[in-house]
């Protein structure tokens, strides 16, 4: 739970670090089914990169506007404990090197997925159907693109009875 911790840090940051909106005359969007039902941010989608100490961390957000803090889908991913490199390819909860975590909100209920979330399951003894999957295909100095997919559980917690799961995951964000 401590890195789901991280991911609500790091998101005001983001949604304060640019206020000017972003929407769709660039195409760039968050998009994804919850339980079947299409969901897709359009306003305020951007993506945000951070290096310190050799860490390297990005985090991509889909809003329906800048100060939306009760309906977003944020994604974030860090480089520990591995220091390497984000390159187009997959990264899921379950990897050693990358740290991998996801959080929705609706209707200020928070849902999330990820590492922290696997870590719960496995020491609960509770199978997670659907890990969580980013998949980077193209990034580069200017741009983040991918997809992703997975469980996620209302406040982290595995033992609760409220899962939704996520497919068809899609952004396109702009480093801001």
């Amino acid at each position: 739970m401590k890195i789901i911790s991280v991911v609500a840090l790091v998101l005001p940051v983001v949604f304060g670090s640019c206020s000017k909106e972003h929407g769709s005359d660039e195409n760039y969007h968050v998009s994804f089914a919850v339980d079947g039902v299409s969901k897709t941010y359009t306003a305020h989608v951007l993506a945000h990169r951070d290096t310190t100490a050799g860490y390297f961390s990005i985090t991509i957000l889909g809003a329906n506007s800048a100060t939306s803090f009760d309906n977003y889908m944020g994604i974030y991913l860090d480089n520990s404990p591995g220091h390497g490199n984000f390159i187009a390819g997959q990264y899921a909860d379950n990897s050693t090197t990358f740290t991998v975590l996801t959080n929705y909100t609706n209707n200020s209920i928070e849902y999330d997925a990820g590492q922290s979330v696997a870590d719960d399951a496995a020491t609960y003894n509770v199978t997670i159907a659907h890990h969580l999957k980013v998949v980077i295909t193209s990034i580069d100095k200017n741009t983040v693109r991918g997809t992703f997919s997975g469980d996620h559980y209302k406040d982290g917690d595995v033992r609760g009875t409220t899962k939704l799961n996520i497919t068809n995951g899609d952004f396109y964000a702009k480093f801001q």
